[in-house]
């Protein structure tokens, strides 16, 4: 990514690491405001006032090199560098590699809907399809779907064996190795009170079984409408986790922002704001 792509996208985004997006171009939603309206006072003024309030917006940290009208009422060209994006008269909102950003509140708006998309009550979670493990109070929840064979996943068994005052329900998700499998079946076909202990111990790395043992057919009832909710829920990928109130995360979390994340969690739940 060229640099100053990333310094665009940083700054916009309150953060000194972009993430990895590729930002091939930049554009700012209008709020209302035509482009006559927004040179009403003389092209050059409107120019020099987009560009201020884009530098203001943005603490400084892009301070574009030139503004002009485009075809598009209420749309204007800002390059900044080698990077060229959109702007209204307002200069506050930014599209990012198709991500609509709030320059003054250094948010993604994108991400917000997604996330509120991607949600899944943990009302409707099957969790009796999952294994239930209680710490301290248990007043936290957090749902975790995951796979032996996935690197990650095993990763975050620290940080979830940190956790405290925290019910975890895991849902054994084979969807990473057909070898995981078995261990998912086994798990599931072993006696109840050990079932918890058998899986976390595929999890932490004990050899998982070749095949499927003949009599665990109901047990392979079970793993199959773990995976088969998983899919229907969009759930591609282990580990994913989900909150208490209902936010998906994916990928592992150092378990400084796994807290982190159930403490909020458990706030926007006490207060039913999203």
């Amino acid at each position: 990514m060229p640099t100053a792509h990333r310094e665009t996208y940083a700054a916009v985004r309150g953060t000194s690491t972009p993430r990895m997006f590729h930002v091939v171009s930049v554009a700012l939603l209008s709020l209302g405001l035509s482009a006559s309206a927004g040179f009403a006072a003389g092209p050059e003024g409107a120019a020099q006032d987009i560009k201020a309030a884009i530098a203001r917006h943005t603490n400084g940290e892009v301070t574009p090199d030139s503004v002009a009208a485009t075809p598009v009422p209420g749309i204007f060209e800002v390059t900044n560098g080698m990077d060229v994006f959109y702007a209204d008269a307002t200069g506050r909102y930014a599209f990012i590699d198709g991500r609509l950003i709030d320059t003054l509140e250094k948010r993604d708006l994108t991400q917000a809907k997604l996330a509120a998309l991607a949600a899944i009550s943990f009302d409707d979670l099957p969790l009796d399809l999952a294994l239930k493990t209680v710490r301290g109070d248990g007043s936290r929840k957090l749902a975790v779907f995951e796979d032996p064979a996935c690197p990650v996943c095993r990763s975050m068994q620290p940080a979830l064996a940190r956790l405290d005052n925290v019910t975890i329900y895991a849902f054994t998700y084979p969807v990473i190795s057909p070898d995981s499998i078995p261990a998912a079946v086994a798990t599931w076909c072993s006696a109840q009170d050990v079932r918890e202990s058998r899986w976390q111990a595929y999890m932490d790395g004990a050899p998982v079984p070749k095949q499927i043992e003949p009599h665990c057919e109901e047990a392979m009832q079970v793993v199959r409408r773990i995976v088969d909710f998983g899919r229907a829920r969009g759930i591609r990928n282990t580990p994913t986790m989900v909150l208490g109130d209902g936010r998906r995360v994916l990928g592992a979390m150092p378990a400084k922002e796994l807290e982190e994340a159930l403490a909020r969690a458990g706030a926007r739940t006490a207060t039913g704001k999203p």
